[in-house]
């Protein structure tokens, strides 16, 4: 039994396949500085105890993130992350307003 080959085929699929690398090569830079955000840690407090600390990517939603995850924040938690632009921490109550700690 004789195979037939079909004159081509072998450089079309070494093409179909260097672009099917440049594709995801393309989706590589696209995606990876998307995923690389910096993560920053908040240290969740009410009525001046510490209650834990949260992972964010947003300073703006520390005070939800920890009034999210601690139940014992009850919505009244504010979150504080340090800045290297000030000595002290910087806090986020839970409408956004951003005051030194």
């Amino acid at each position: 039994m004789k195979r037939e080959y079909v004159k081509g085929s072998g450089i079309r699929n070494h093409i179909l396949i260097g672009m099917a690398i440049v594709i995801m090569l393309t989706l590589i830079q696209i995606i990876l500085p998307v995923s690389a955000e910096e993560s920053i840690t908040a240290y969740c407090y009410r009525d001046g105890s510490s209650l834990g600390s949260v992972v964010i990517f947003d300073v703006a939603n520390a005070a939800a993130a920890c009034n999210n995850l601690y139940y014992d924040c009850k919505g009244k938690c504010i979150g504080c992350f340090n800045d290297s632009d000030y000595i002290d921490y910087v806090c986020v109550d839970k409408a956004g307003r951003t005051f030194l700690r």
